[in-house]
């Protein structure tokens, strides 16, 4: 008989749990109680002992179940990342700042009737509420589930394309009655997770990864151009191939697949005027100060104009979406280049204690999972950085904790939270044992 199905044993191991709080943590620590027993009963037998007396001396030689429980209780407590925590804290209290001091000056434009700073405080708490949830969320239920995402995400978004959903400069809104969700911004998270499933489960020596693996990269970016976010199709491309490379593709499969979406960028430049346009006024935006160019030329200068300690609250210029592309302008400005540098350090601490994350995680779908969503972040905070510098071209990117948005300030604190649900459980077992233990 196992030793899995015996009665004693299993008696022992559930005592042994009833101790240890976290019960995530139950089947991992029986397993490993398991083995030791089946070590020790296998040493016994082999020396002439009869096996339920040696499993009676195996137990015995564990130890008694409730010390033994309260002391596992105390090693498999969840870990929580605080510095991740805090980090996160710090770049929404000072974007809650900003947004305030941008508010009270009179900055905003003529047509915003709302409170910015109050509604930005509404969707702070309501982020915090969606990070604790998906913190204590096992986002290892979703592990098997990454094709059903995928195309719950991708018919969510056709029925707003069709059947007229809120349109908001292009984008599709999904109205719940209460409240307007920016769809667009949402899908890269989505699509994080669904990837990460899909890419678990893929056996790349199979013939039939070229056809999925296109099928998951067109048909997302088909509909971020029908989006009008071009913007967010970019985002989505690099987390696609950031996944696939870490998934175990090999480099002659990854450079197959990325010539894909080159290829198709460099036609929407060829045959789209108003692409290339904006190009070329990004590489020289002086070529056109009056018209495609004035947006760069206002930003940079305005943050050559901040000095080292800044200006204070004394902005005057004119820069469309201040609080919301352009704000990291702003904020170099009136904090100066020590404000607009301490941002970017806080940032780029928040990006690097992810990547570190990632190597901490047992769990091969928790890696893949964080590095997608690293990705995402990472490439809004360097991207929106870069833009208002003249380094990048401006095309809508918010910036992460600062910039104004319920549906970005939400997704930003969910991303959080899916991070925090795979660091408490980066120590599990990378996928459930075929040993079952009631």
């Amino acid at each position: 008989m196992s030793l899995a199905q015996n009665a004693k044993v299993q008696e022992y191991l559930n005592n042994v749990c009833t101790y240890i709080k976290w019960g995530e943590v139950h089947e991992q620590v029986k397993l490993e109680l398991l083995a030791h027993i089946e070590d020790c009963v296998l040493e016994y037998t082999a020396e002439g002992m009869k096996e339920q007396q040696a499993i009676e001396m195996a137990i015995s030689r564990m130890g008694d179940s409730v010390a033994l429980g309260k002391q596992l209780h105390q090693t498999h407590k969840p870990p929580i990342n605080w510095l991740l925590l805090l980090i996160v804290a710090m770049l929404a209290g000072m974007g809650l700042f900003t947004l305030y001091s941008v508010e009270i000056q009179g900055l905003l434009m003529r047509h915003i009737s709302v409170s910015v700073f109050t509604n930005s405080v509404v969707y702070v708490v309501i982020g915090l509420a969606v990070l604790l949830g998906l913190a204590y969320f096992d986002y290892r239920k979703l592990k098997f589930y990454g094709w059903h995402l995928f195309a719950g995400t991708m018919f969510v978004w056709l029925m707003l394309l069709v059947f007229g959903g809120t349109m908001v400069n292009g984008k599709p809104y999904l109205n719940l009655g209460f409240i307007n969700i920016n769809y667009v911004d949402v899908t890269p998270v989505l699509l994080a997770a669904a990837l990460a499933g899909i890419f678990f489960n893929t056996d790349w020596s199979k013939p039939n990864w070229f056809v999925n693996t296109v099928l998951l990269l067109l048909v997302p970016n088909i509909l971020y151009l029908m989006s009008s976010s071009w913007n967010t199709a970019v985002i989505y491309t690099v987390m696609f191939l950031v996944l696939m490379l870490l998934s175990g593709v090999s480099k002659k499969q990854l450079v197959g697949i990325a010539t894909i979406p080159i290829g198709v960028f460099v036609f929407a430049i060829v045959t789209e005027p108003y692409m290339l346009k904006r190009m070329l006024s990004f590489i020289n935006p002086y070529n056109d100060p009056a018209g495609s160019g004035y947006i760069y030329i206002q930003s940079i200068e305005t943050i050559k104009l901040a000095g080292l300690w800044g200006q204070g609250f004394t902005f005057g210029g004119n820069l469309p979406e201040l609080h919301t592309d352009m704000i990291f302008s702003y904020i170099v400005y009136t904090f100066g280049w020590a404000g607009g540098a301490v941002v970017t350090m806080l940032a780029l601490s928040l990006i690097a204690i992810m990547i570190s994350a990632v190597k901490q995680i047992k769990d091969s779908f928790g890696r893949l999972l964080v590095s997608g969503l690293t990705s995402i972040l990472a490439l809004h905070f360097i991207w929106s950085i870069l833009m208002t510098l003249g380094y990048a071209p401006i095309s809508g990117i918010s910036l992460p904790f600062f910039s104004y948005g319920g549906s970005q300030t939400v997704i930003n604190m969910a991303m959080m939270g899916m991070v925090l649900s795979v660091y408490r459980r980066k120590n599990l077992f990378t996928s459930p044992s075929p040993i079952t233990i009631n």
